[in-house]
């Protein structure tokens, strides 16, 4: 059975697919993009493929102090 590939983006849908595996490291939607001054207001969903979830957590533990301790 195929994951939903409705909240990713274009290159990680298709890197579902046999053969096109390599397209995970095309996508660029790592991040919520909103819309300036729209109240929080998306343009762009970042990407749900499980491929990313990982790298955005561990950003999210990334603070400003423990960036300096480190």
């Amino acid at each position: 059975m195929s994951p939903d590939t409705s909240g990713m983006s274009p290159e990680c849908a298709l890197a579902h697919r046999p053969g096109y595996k390599g397209l995970h490291r095309e996508c660029r939607q790592t991040e919520d993009v909103s819309l300036p001054h729209g109240g929080g207001i998306l343009l762009v969903r970042r990407c749900t493929c499980a491929h990313h979830v990982s790298k955005v957590e561990a950003l999210d533990l990334i603070t400003p102090e423990s960036a300096a301790q480190a």
